[in-house]
């Protein structure tokens, strides 16, 4: 019942939302595209609380002060559930845009909204596409906007944490931008682990301070991602333990 309410006022909500997504197709075409993407970021936001709210999930949220404020960062996850995102789009104000699953694009409505505000594809096993994908959050970053990224590169949907990717952290080294490790636990439960159903979960969200990237030798680059990952890894079983 639960799930059946969920994806019916979801899809309402989307409806009720063709307007506005008509304005912003409008700014897209006139050339607003500041204005284009303020009304996405605000719609997704919206949306995403609204999703989490019907899946009668609670989120908790520590460490927004971490984030800095006067320039963009890549944030970096661990990546158990598709309400990871929702918690960045209702949580974290800083405007940002996502390195997402190809999959995200075949969406319905959705995928204009995703479009209007950055999103990036990869698809797996296309090396191409996945080069000109990060190619593009890279010139995201550079103009300003942040970037959130799931090294991982699937969703766990469970508890634990793969390895991650290399390839992702190069954003922060090009950029010269600070990298934000964020910790989410508590997602794969509101879909469980084969992502069929909806059902309530207790998320939590940590924030951990900004690491520089700038000026970094070769030798530190090549270490990072592998310290990010324990960060996170021992973080996310303090969390586990906490709210076991």
């Amino acid at each position: 019942m639960r799930k059946r309410l969920f994806y019916f006022v979801s899809w309402a909500l989307v409806v009720l939302g063709l307007p506005l997504l008509g304005v912003a197709a409008i700014c897209h075409k006139l050339g607003f595209l500041k204005l284009r993407t303020s009304i996405a970021d605000l719609y997704l936001a919206y949306l995403a609380r609204c999703m989490i709210w019907l899946s009668g999930s609670k989120v908790k949220v520590e460490g927004l002060e971490n984030i800095p404020k006067e320039e963009p960062v890549l944030f970096v996850s661990n990546h158990q559930g598709h309400f990871d995102s929702a918690v960045f789009l209702a949580y974290v104000r800083k405007p940002k845009a996502f390195v997402a699953s190809s999959a995200a694009s075949k969406f319905p409505i959705f995928s204009i909204w995703f479009k209007y505000a950055y999103t990036v594809y990869l698809e797996i096993g296309n090396v191409r596409q996945n080069y000109t994908a990060l190619e593009g959050a890279k010139e995201i970053l550079g103009q300003g906007r942040s970037v959130v990224i799931y090294p991982e590169g699937v969703i766990s949907s469970g508890p634990e944490t793969g390895e991650f990717k290399r390839g992702a952290f190069r954003l922060a080294f090009t950029e010269g931008v600070p990298i934000v490790p964020v910790i989410i636990d508590g997602t794969w439960r509101v879909m469980g682990e084969k992502n069929d159903q909806i059902q309530p979960a207790t998320i939590m969200a940590k924030i951990l301070p900004a690491i520089p990237t700038h000026g970094l030798s070769r030798q530190d680059q090549q270490e990072l991602p592998g310290q990010v990952l324990a960060m996170i890894q021992e973080e996310l079983e303090y969390l586990q333990g906490k709210h076991r």
